[in-house]
């Protein structure tokens, strides 16, 4: 028998999770003492017999799952060469700030601050190759990463010309992740123009910010950022509406600090907010957040919910949160699509690397995406000169090889999110190290869960609120 399920209960029911239909389904308490002896294979016979009952009715069947490969392994090829969809510029690795968390900083085993910039021939050479490897795309979207990606400034615009120029037939999209400190007049009326999407990073008040965000020579960048931010609202008010935020919540910062500016902040109130933490993908150090950040998270997403319940108002919701609710809404949109698991797939988590945003280093060398280390031989997939590596790539999409064995009998394997990034070592593809992501991931998927569970016993309608996802 290898019935693939998960019990688990919020303080007003009892539920098991289907993994062959993908379904949440709700159970009384001696069904969910039956499904949770059969979870531990340690079914007696009688719990065979409401085993039955469930099954005739379509649930709780045996999985047909027998063998973990990417349903796109064979199309691997098709997907290279023809259907990029983004391309993420490394335009350079220096920057002018010294942020302490940085993937620059030194703290992971990846990437440094270096005075390195990509050439111009390599930044054209860049866009050809897209451009060739994505006729089956109807849009494109460029990014320009760094470091600082301003910095490199007059090699962009120079590099928007040629576009214009030469692809005049496609569609381009652009984006910019900055620090918010370089803005001139010059290069805020290109962005502009060119209709950038652009990410500043702001980590809260003044004191805060400038805990972490400093210039090359120690001092704070907040003031200089904010006034910028301040002349773009103020000048190119169109543009500024396409400027998102991310605030990075560092071990031991004050959250209520940083939720205070962002509520009281009537300048980016209109304007997409994130709220990440510090990754712990090749990090050197161990990020350990206190108690009083995880108390801190468990009463910021309840206040969501009753906001979502009509229970309190939404200006009492932290803005940092203000993502959770739409992509909670998604989640749910997606159970029960996903049924009768085929006997060969794979967990998810897995993009075809390069294929859906692929980095490209200042040395032309070809990368999954921006977050995965450079200093990994697993990782590097290519080069703009001699193309994909598509054994690498293969291996890559089908890291779930690596813990076949576990993944086979794993109810989260339709839900798991953990990418090739989470098994590399640098020096290999490990599944040791992937299977110690392992119970993050789990728990990710459990919290989705609850709350879902938790929002409909409060009679949450999440079809009428599918326009939040």
């Amino acid at each position: 028998m290898s019935i693939v399920i998960k019990p688990f209960f919020t303080p007003y029911g009892k539920y098991i999770y289907d993994r062959e239909t993908n379904s949440i389904l709700s159970v009384d308490s001696d069904e969910y003492e039956t499904f949770n002896r059969i979870y531990e294979n340690k079914a007696i016979l009688n719990d065979l017999e409401l085993l039955k009952i469930y099954q005739e009715k379509g649930y709780c069947k045996d999985s047909q799952l027998k063998k973990v490969e990417h349903p796109l392994d064979k199309m691997v090829d098709f997907h290279l060469n023809n259907k990029i969809e983004k391309i993420t510029l490394q335009v350079t690795q220096n920057c002018n700030l010294r942020c302490a968390y940085c993937s620059y900083s030194g703290m992971y085993n990846q990437r440094t601050h270096s005075n390195k910039s990509m050439s111009y021939e390599i930044m054209e050479k860049s866009i050809d190759f897209i451009m060739h490897h994505s006729t089956n795309s109807k849009k494109i979207d460029i990014g320009f990463y760094g470091g600082e990606p301003l910095l490199e400034f007059n090699n962009i615009k120079k590099l928007l010309t040629y576009i214009s120029r030469k692809y005049p037939y496609k569609e381009i999209t652009y984006s910019m992740t900055s620090n918010g400190t370089v803005f001139t007049n010059e290069n805020i009326q290109f962005l502009s123009n060119n209709k950038f999407n652009i990410l500043v990073s702001i980590d809260g008040p003044r004191e805060l910010h400038n805990k972490n965000r400093v210039f090359v020579n120690g001092e704070g960048s907040f003031d200089k950022m904010m006034k910028n931010i301040m002349y773009i609202k103020s000048e190119y008010p169109t543009f500024f509406k396409k400027i998102s935020f991310n605030t990075v919540i560092a071990p031991g910062n004050d959250f209520k600090c940083a939720n205070d500016f962002f509520n009281a902040n009537d300048i980016i109130e209109e304007n997409t907010l994130n709220a990440t933490t510090i990754s712990d993908f090749n990090n050197k150090n161990d990020i350990q957040y206190d108690d009083l950040y995880f108390i801190t998270n468990r009463i910021q997403r309840t206040k969501l919910f009753l906001s979502a319940l009509g229970l309190i108002s939404k200006d009492k919701v932290s803005k940092l949160y203000s993502t959770d609710l739409p992509l909670l809404i998604r989640f749910y949109n997606g159970l029960g699509k996903t049924s009768n698991l085929t006997p060969i797939a794979h967990p998810g988590g897995p993009c075809i690397p390069g294929a859906r945003r692929p980095m490209i280093d200042i040395d032309g060398n070809i990368y999954p995406c921006e977050k995965v280390s450079e200093e990994s031989e697993s990782m590097k997939i290519g080069n703009i000169y001699s193309g994909f590596d598509a054994d690498k790539v293969r291996s890559i999409l089908n890291i779930g090889k690596l813990t076949e064995n576990k993944c086979l009998d794993c109810w989260n394997f339709i839900h798991c999110g953990m990418c090739a990034a989470s098994a590399d070592d640098i020096k290999k593809l490990s599944g040791d190290k992937r299977l110690s992501k392992c119970d993050g991931a789990k728990n990710n998927t459990l919290y989705k869960f609850r709350a879902i569970c938790l929002l409909k016993e409060n009679n949450f309608d999440f079809e009428e609120a599918s326009y939040y996802a």
